[in-house]
């Protein structure tokens, strides 16, 4: 977490319940379980928590692939004061002239996962399995969802790193790797169920979930839909939104045209 530069990705939930996952590597250590970040482009995320959904989580995730999940309470934005000049003084904002913490985002973490890794045959293999499983997902034309071409390029890469959310059943968002994830269309993507078993969770069918794809170059997509249930280790998910999470113009939505900001 002390590390600026681990990726760490931030997930809230909307009053409804939709989950909305996104990079944020600005999140560190403020003091014991208090944690702060950098509040600077998720405008999605803000809008969350400052509704009052409070229930957090934090995918920290290494260029290892070691990764550990945070649930913390969020408490506030804050300004001018010792919280919000610690963040100031971080090397992401001290040295950036183009950029400005607009504020610090201050949660209290109360539970932490084992750490998981996943080693190189893991993700050669999952993403293999998917390919083939990729068969086995019923495709359909849609208005909405579908991924731009660049999107589906990258989503379609091996190295690529792809995230899962989605909200458990106790009300806190929850988020984990699965490499096992393959675009069979524009719309549909098919997941093997490795790491989510792996780590005691349960996707149930009809569940909403909320995808982050980081790819090398850098690019960052958020990606929306249902989760589908094949079999005990296979799913897909049929998607219903895309959006960019990178500069220039980050939470626009891009799988139709000229929408409203959201990430």
């Amino acid at each position: 977490m002390k590390e600026f530069l681990t990726p760490k990705f931030m997930v809230t939930k909307d009053s409804e319940g939709e989950p909305n996952v996104v990079p944020v590597l600005s999140w560190t250590v403020y003091r014991d379980r208090t944690l702060v970040y950098g509040d600077f482009m998720p405008f999605k995320s803000r809008k969350n928590v400052n509704d009052g959904n409070s229930q957090i989580a934090i995918l920290v995730f290494t260029t290892a692939l070691d990764s550990w999940l945070i649930k913390a309470n969020f408490e506030s934005y804050h300004r001018n004061d010792e919280i919000y000049e610690f963040i100031a003084q971080t090397p992401l904002f001290r040295y950036n002239n183009y950029t400005n913490a607009r504020g610090a985002g201050v949660a209290e973490a109360f539970w932490a996962s084992e750490k998981y890794g996943i080693s190189k045959m893991v993700v050669i293999s999952a993403f293999l399995k998917a390919k083939i499983a990729g068969r086995k997902v019923p495709t359909q034309e849609t208005v909405e969802g579908n991924m731009p071409s660049n999107v589906l390029k990258r989503f379609s890469q091996m190295a690529a790193v792809k995230i899962i959310a989605y909200i458990s059943d106790d009300c806190y968002p929850v988020a984990f790797p699965e490499f096992g994830m393959v675009p069979v269309s524009s719309n549909r993507i098919v997941v093997k169920r490795g790491e989510e078993k792996r780590r005691g969770f349960r996707l149930k069918d009809g569940q909403r979930v909320a995808l982050s794809l980081v790819t090398l170059e850098p690019a960052a997509f958020q990606l929306k839909g249902y989760f589908r249930e094949i079999n005990e280790s296979t799913g897909y998910i049929e998607l219903d939104r895309v959006y960019t999470c990178s500069l220039p113009r980050p939470g626009v939505r891009i799988d139709v045209p000229m929408l409203s900001p959201e990430s």
